[in-house]
């Protein structure tokens, strides 16, 4: 569970607005602040009580880690979901991927929702721009 919640404080950060209204930016600075600092028995309780703070945060920490063991967001899983009917011609028969992209700080992960969308910057400044996760795609 402890990687799976990691996971999810790092991949809610682009859903806080949806998920918690006005309170986005209190409840992004309060994860970032765990994500990047030790990370110990006291962070992972810390990281518990954010998201118990808010029903659409604990629920999608429950929803996050029902994806194990890859603990992608809700979202991602049923746009993912909703392309298994799809049947390619033929040609390349790859499953669809969602791309996923880290921060080099380790502290944010985005996923690409459709070809062409522009990839962001770290919503920390000095953090640099998205990059491609190792593996992305999972």
């Amino acid at each position: 569970m402890k990687e799976g919640l990691w996971e999810a404080a790092r991949c809610v950060r682009p859903y806080l607005s949806e998920l918690v209204g006005r309170a986005a930016p209190e409840v992004d600075r309060a994860i970032e602040e765990v994500l990047n600092g030790q990370h110990d028995d006291d962070a992972e309780r810390r990281l518990h009580a954010i998201f118990e703070s808010y029903e659409g945060t604990d629920a999608f920490l429950e929803r996050v880690l029902e994806d194990a063991p890859n603990y992608r967001p809700p979202q991602v899983v049923t746009a993912l979901a909703a392309h298994k009917g799809y049947v390619p011609g033929a040609g390349n028969s790859s499953p669809v991927r969602a791309d996923k992209f880290v921060c080099p700080h380790g502290d944010f992960v985005w996923y690409r929702p459709e070809v062409g969308v522009p990839t962001p910057d770290c919503p920390t400044p000095s953090h640099g721009h998205l990059q491609p996760a190792e593996g992305a795609g999972r």
